[in-house]
């Protein structure tokens, strides 16, 4: 853990010391940061406490790490276009209404956690679209309500009009699914596919 940012927690793998399945780690370590926050959300609430959403964004990448500052502040950090872009998939979460958002460069070195794809997003201030995807747990990734997901998911990728049907049947089995929602809001609008360009952080 490299340091408390307000009400966020910022987190390296893969440094000081070499860990060849860092993307691995960091998607079990949220994974298990939302069980436990959702279940401590959960006992809040129980007791009439309001308690937010705990959001999770990462990404995989260089950066520059090390001790930064001066003689007599120095602090260990990273820095760098990957934290940057970690910190912007947080924010998408908001958008998706999920809870996890791991970069398509993070998925690729992770082969024993199941994922959903989100969308391809352009994050807000750049140019290159990035592949998103939810992490989840193996009862969730088997269940017929995200199989039947994969299948909309990659006839929009492809255009497919038929996108939009299954799309729609998801969001009647379940309409608090903002993912599904927001896909059926802009297959309605046009043949959009996938492809989303971000214009808040």
């Amino acid at each position: 853990m490299d340091k408390f940012i307000g009400d966020a927690v910022f987190a390296i793998f893969n440094a000081p010391a070499d860990q060849p399945d860092h993307a691995r780690r960091a998607v079990q370590c949220a994974l298990a940061i939302d069980r436990f926050s959702e279940a401590f959300r959960a006992e809040q609430h129980a007791k009439g406490i309001a308690l937010g959403v705990t959001r999770i964004g990462i990404h995989t990448g260089r950066a520059v790490v090390g001790n930064f500052g001066s003689h007599s502040r120095m602090q260990y950090t990273a820095l760098g276009d990957t934290v940057n872009t970690a910190s912007r998939l947080e924010g998408v979460n908001k958008v998706f209404g999920t809870r996890m958002c791991v970069s398509e460069a993070t998925r690729l070195h992770v082969d024993d956690i199941p994922f959903r794809p989100i969308a391809v997003i352009v994050p807000k201030g750049k140019t290159e679209p990035l592949g998103i995807y939810e992490p989840l747990d193996e009862a969730r990734a088997t269940s017929p309500y995200v199989v039947r997901y994969m299948e909309a998911y990659a006839l929009a990728e492809q255009r497919d009009p038929g996108a939009l049907d299954l799309f729609e049947e998801l969001h009647a089995m379940q309409p608090g699914d903002k993912c599904v929602a927001l896909h059926v809001e802009r297959l309605r609008e046009s043949n959009v596919g996938v492809e989303m360009v971000m214009h808040e952080k």
